[in-house]
Protein backbone atom coordinates (compact mmCIF):
# COMPACT_ATOMS: atom_id res chain seq x y z
CA UNK A 1 0.00 0.00 0.00
CA UNK A 2 2.97 2.54 0.89
CA UNK A 3 4.70 1.37 -2.57
CA UNK A 4 1.32 2.66 -3.96
CA UNK A 5 1.49 5.56 -2.66
CA UNK A 6 4.66 6.24 -3.31
CA UNK A 7 4.37 5.76 -7.08
CA UNK A 8 1.04 7.96 -7.36
CA UNK A 9 2.98 10.55 -5.61
CA UNK A 10 5.56 10.71 -7.50
CA UNK A 11 2.98 11.10 -10.80
CA UNK A 12 1.37 14.06 -9.19
CA UNK A 13 4.52 15.67 -8.93
CA UNK A 14 5.93 14.77 -11.73
CA UNK A 15 2.50 16.66 -13.78
CA UNK A 16 2.60 19.39 -11.48
CA UNK A 17 6.50 19.83 -12.53
CA UNK A 18 5.64 19.28 -16.08
CA UNK A 19 2.52 21.90 -15.81
CA UNK A 20 4.91 24.67 -14.07
CA UNK A 21 7.24 24.09 -16.68
CA UNK A 22 5.11 24.76 -19.40
CA UNK A 23 3.92 27.94 -18.00
CA UNK A 24 6.79 29.27 -17.40
CA UNK A 25 8.63 28.50 -20.67
CA UNK A 26 5.98 30.03 -22.31
CA UNK A 27 5.99 33.41 -20.39
CA UNK A 28 9.88 33.13 -21.05
CA UNK A 29 9.33 32.32 -24.26
CA UNK A 30 6.49 34.98 -25.15
CA UNK A 31 8.24 37.83 -23.75
CA UNK A 32 12.43 37.10 -24.25
CA UNK A 33 12.26 34.94 -27.51
CA UNK A 34 13.36 32.08 -29.43
CA UNK A 35 17.49 32.70 -28.33
CA UNK A 36 17.37 33.88 -24.80
CA UNK A 37 14.95 31.08 -23.34
CA UNK A 38 17.16 28.09 -22.39
CA UNK A 39 16.35 25.28 -20.56
CA UNK A 40 18.14 26.67 -17.34
CA UNK A 41 16.79 29.93 -17.77
CA UNK A 42 13.20 28.12 -17.62
CA UNK A 43 14.43 25.73 -14.81
CA UNK A 44 15.41 28.92 -12.89
CA UNK A 45 12.31 31.25 -13.45
CA UNK A 46 10.20 27.73 -12.22
CA UNK A 47 12.57 27.04 -9.35
CA UNK A 48 13.59 23.29 -10.38
CA UNK A 49 16.61 22.20 -11.66
CA UNK A 50 17.60 21.88 -14.80
CA UNK A 51 17.32 17.87 -13.93
CA UNK A 52 14.02 18.26 -13.42
CA UNK A 53 13.36 20.48 -16.60
CA UNK A 54 15.22 17.77 -18.80
CA UNK A 55 13.05 14.83 -17.05
CA UNK A 56 10.14 16.14 -18.54
CA UNK A 57 11.04 17.54 -22.44
CA UNK A 58 14.39 16.17 -23.83
CA UNK A 59 14.98 19.33 -25.20
CA UNK A 60 14.35 23.30 -25.99
CA UNK A 61 12.14 22.72 -29.39
CA UNK A 62 10.09 19.73 -27.48
CA UNK A 63 9.07 22.22 -24.74
CA UNK A 64 7.83 24.70 -27.20
CA UNK A 65 5.64 22.26 -28.71
CA UNK A 66 4.79 21.48 -25.63
CA UNK A 67 3.85 25.03 -25.18
CA UNK A 68 2.09 25.04 -28.24
CA UNK A 69 -0.08 22.51 -27.92
CA UNK A 70 -1.35 23.61 -24.11
CA UNK A 71 -1.99 26.89 -25.41
CA UNK A 72 -4.10 25.47 -28.42
CA UNK A 73 -6.08 23.41 -26.22
CA UNK A 74 -6.65 26.10 -23.34
CA UNK A 75 -4.54 23.66 -20.86
CA UNK A 76 -7.17 21.47 -21.07
CA UNK A 77 -4.67 18.45 -22.74
CA UNK A 78 -7.28 17.16 -25.34
CA UNK A 79 -7.46 17.62 -29.16
CA UNK A 80 -9.07 21.00 -30.57
CA UNK A 81 -11.94 18.68 -32.18
CA UNK A 82 -13.05 17.58 -28.70
CA UNK A 83 -13.32 21.21 -27.29
CA UNK A 84 -17.43 22.35 -27.51
CA UNK A 85 -16.95 25.73 -28.69
CA UNK A 86 -14.97 23.80 -31.84
CA UNK A 87 -17.57 21.76 -32.54
CA UNK A 88 -20.00 24.46 -32.43
CA UNK A 89 -19.08 24.78 -36.14
CA UNK A 90 -21.23 21.87 -36.93
CA UNK A 91 -24.17 23.04 -35.41
CA UNK A 92 -26.91 25.17 -37.08
CA UNK A 93 -27.31 27.15 -40.36
CA UNK A 94 -24.21 28.63 -42.50
CA UNK A 95 -24.18 32.34 -40.57
CA UNK A 96 -23.94 30.40 -37.56
CA UNK A 97 -21.46 27.87 -38.41
CA UNK A 98 -19.17 31.02 -39.82
CA UNK A 99 -19.61 32.67 -36.78
CA UNK A 100 -18.39 29.46 -34.91
CA UNK A 101 -15.72 28.88 -36.39
CA UNK A 102 -14.27 32.65 -36.22
CA UNK A 103 -14.96 32.86 -32.89
CA UNK A 104 -13.21 29.77 -32.19
CA UNK A 105 -9.82 30.79 -33.82
CA UNK A 106 -9.93 34.46 -32.49
CA UNK A 107 -9.60 32.38 -29.06
CA UNK A 108 -7.24 30.25 -30.48
CA UNK A 109 -5.08 32.87 -31.16
CA UNK A 110 -5.55 35.47 -28.73
CA UNK A 111 -4.14 31.99 -26.64
CA UNK A 112 -1.43 31.02 -28.72
CA UNK A 113 -0.67 33.21 -32.45
CA UNK A 114 2.60 34.84 -29.85
CA UNK A 115 3.75 31.32 -28.84
CA UNK A 116 3.47 29.86 -31.76
CA UNK A 117 5.31 33.08 -33.42
CA UNK A 118 8.49 31.54 -31.44
CA UNK A 119 8.16 28.56 -33.61
CA UNK A 120 8.72 31.09 -36.60
CA UNK A 121 11.81 32.87 -34.79
CA UNK A 122 13.31 29.59 -34.10
CA UNK A 123 12.56 28.13 -38.11
CA UNK A 124 15.26 30.72 -39.25
CA UNK A 125 18.45 29.61 -38.04
CA UNK A 126 17.54 25.82 -36.41
CA UNK A 127 17.08 23.41 -39.27
CA UNK A 128 15.30 20.91 -36.63
CA UNK A 129 12.53 23.59 -35.96
CA UNK A 130 12.04 24.68 -39.54
CA UNK A 131 11.05 20.96 -39.66
CA UNK A 132 8.70 21.04 -37.41
CA UNK A 133 7.27 24.44 -38.64
CA UNK A 134 6.58 22.62 -41.82
CA UNK A 135 4.74 19.59 -39.90
CA UNK A 136 2.85 22.14 -37.87
CA UNK A 137 1.57 24.38 -40.88
CA UNK A 138 0.98 21.13 -43.02
CA UNK A 139 -1.20 20.02 -39.79
CA UNK A 140 -2.60 23.25 -39.66
CA UNK A 141 -4.06 23.20 -43.61
CA UNK A 142 -5.61 19.80 -42.40
CA UNK A 143 -7.28 21.03 -39.53
CA UNK A 144 -8.57 24.38 -41.88
CA UNK A 145 -10.00 21.58 -44.42
CA UNK A 146 -11.39 20.06 -41.75
CA UNK A 147 -13.11 22.99 -40.29
CA UNK A 148 -14.58 24.21 -43.39
CA UNK A 149 -16.06 20.82 -43.55
CA UNK A 150 -18.01 21.24 -40.31
CA UNK A 151 -18.88 24.95 -41.44
CA UNK A 152 -20.02 24.09 -45.20
CA UNK A 153 -21.42 20.75 -43.96
CA UNK A 154 -19.56 19.41 -47.82
CA UNK A 155 -16.18 18.34 -48.61
CA UNK A 156 -14.24 21.79 -49.43
CA UNK A 157 -12.32 22.19 -52.78
CA UNK A 158 -8.26 22.92 -52.22
CA UNK A 159 -8.46 26.69 -53.71
CA UNK A 160 -11.20 27.35 -50.82
CA UNK A 161 -9.01 25.41 -48.19
CA UNK A 162 -5.86 27.10 -48.90
CA UNK A 163 -8.07 30.98 -49.19
CA UNK A 164 -9.32 30.02 -45.81
CA UNK A 165 -5.65 28.95 -44.46
CA UNK A 166 -3.85 31.99 -45.66
CA UNK A 167 -6.72 34.01 -43.76
CA UNK A 168 -6.90 32.27 -40.78
CA UNK A 169 -3.07 32.68 -40.55
CA UNK A 170 -1.57 33.90 -37.35
CA UNK A 171 0.93 36.08 -38.98
CA UNK A 172 -2.49 38.08 -40.25
CA UNK A 173 -3.71 38.25 -37.26
CA UNK A 174 0.04 39.43 -35.61
CA UNK A 175 -0.27 42.05 -38.46
CA UNK A 176 -3.80 43.33 -37.79
CA UNK A 177 -4.25 42.84 -34.35
CA UNK A 178 -0.58 43.35 -32.85
CA UNK A 179 0.95 45.72 -34.85
CA UNK A 180 -2.12 47.84 -36.60
CA UNK A 181 -4.23 47.86 -33.07
CA UNK A 182 -7.42 45.69 -34.00
CA UNK A 183 -9.68 44.50 -31.59
CA UNK A 184 -10.21 40.93 -31.34
CA UNK A 185 -13.56 41.46 -32.24
CA UNK A 186 -12.95 43.62 -35.16
CA UNK A 187 -10.67 40.88 -36.34
CA UNK A 188 -13.34 38.74 -35.92
CA UNK A 189 -16.11 40.39 -38.34
CA UNK A 190 -13.43 40.68 -40.70
CA UNK A 191 -12.70 37.33 -40.99
CA UNK A 192 -16.13 36.35 -41.36
CA UNK A 193 -16.95 38.75 -44.03
CA UNK A 194 -13.39 37.83 -45.89
CA UNK A 195 -14.35 33.80 -45.39
CA UNK A 196 -17.98 34.44 -46.28
CA UNK A 197 -17.50 35.49 -49.65
CA UNK A 198 -14.40 32.92 -50.67
CA UNK A 199 -17.45 30.61 -49.14
CA UNK A 200 -19.96 31.26 -51.42
CA UNK A 201 -18.67 29.12 -53.65
CA UNK A 202 -17.13 26.78 -51.64
CA UNK A 203 -18.91 23.48 -52.44
CA UNK A 204 -17.14 19.97 -52.90
CA UNK A 205 -14.12 19.86 -55.59
CA UNK A 206 -10.81 17.71 -55.99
Amino acid sequence: MARAYSSQLRADRARANRALVVTTATELFCTDGWVPTTMSAVATAAGLTRQTVYQQFDGKLALLDACIDNALSAGRGVRVRELPEYRAMADGAFDRRLAAGAHWLRGAHERSAVIQHVLDQAAVTDPEAAERLRQREANRWDEIRFAVGLVLGAEPADRLVDEIWSLAARSVWLRLVGDRGWSGSEWEAWFVAQARTSMRDGTAGP
